[in-house]
């Protein structure tokens, strides 16, 4: 098998090297990552990722993986990686939902999340367009918007329940 390509750049890394990598820019480690780049990039025709076969060549398919990993492993890892996810979103956007990081702190958040972003797909060999960093950046003020009409539509309920009442 051909090495693949995604992981060239850490070919000289240690797993260690990887995740600590990893953790100066996300929550992910090494096998969050790698697995879950996996599961995207091989789908069988069912589009659903072959974590049997991702588990058995993991050696070849990321260089800074010591061994294979049974379908069990590879289905945690990647269960792993979604729950961080899903907790780092929360983190993310209640800081702002809840007044902790104002507009102008949450444009600074954003504007390194963007840069993070960008060198975690380069280091997976991948250029990145800069209308991809532009698209990021409209997703998340477009969730800023709608958080915002949020609060918006809660505080003018409690002032009618309050009115009411």
């Amino acid at each position: 098998m051909n090495q693949y390509e995604k992981f060239k750049k850490m070919e000289r890394k240690s797993y260690s090297d990887v995740t600590r990598y990893l953790k100066s820019r996300t929550h992910l480690t090494a096998r969050e990552w790698v697995i879950a780049r996996l599961c995207a990039d091989f789908r069988n025709t069912s589009n659903r990722a072959e974590m049997t076969w991702i588990g058995e060549n993991l050696p070849e398919l990321a260089p800074f993986v010591e061994r294979p990993y049974s379908r069990q492993e590879v289905s945690n890892a990647h269960s792993a990686f979604q729950k961080k996810v899903r907790r780092s979103g929360a983190t993310f956007f209640y800081a702002y939902y809840a007044g902790l990081l104002d507009t102008e702190q949450m444009i600074s958040v954003i504007h390194n999340v963007i840069s993070d972003i960008r060198e975690l797909v380069e280091v997976e060999g991948v250029e990145v367009p800069e209308e991809h960093s532009e698209e990021v950046q409209m997703l998340i003020a477009e969730v800023l918007k709608r958080i915002n009409e949020s609060l918006e539509e809660e505080e003018e309920y409690d002032e009618y329940e309050e009115y009411v009442t």
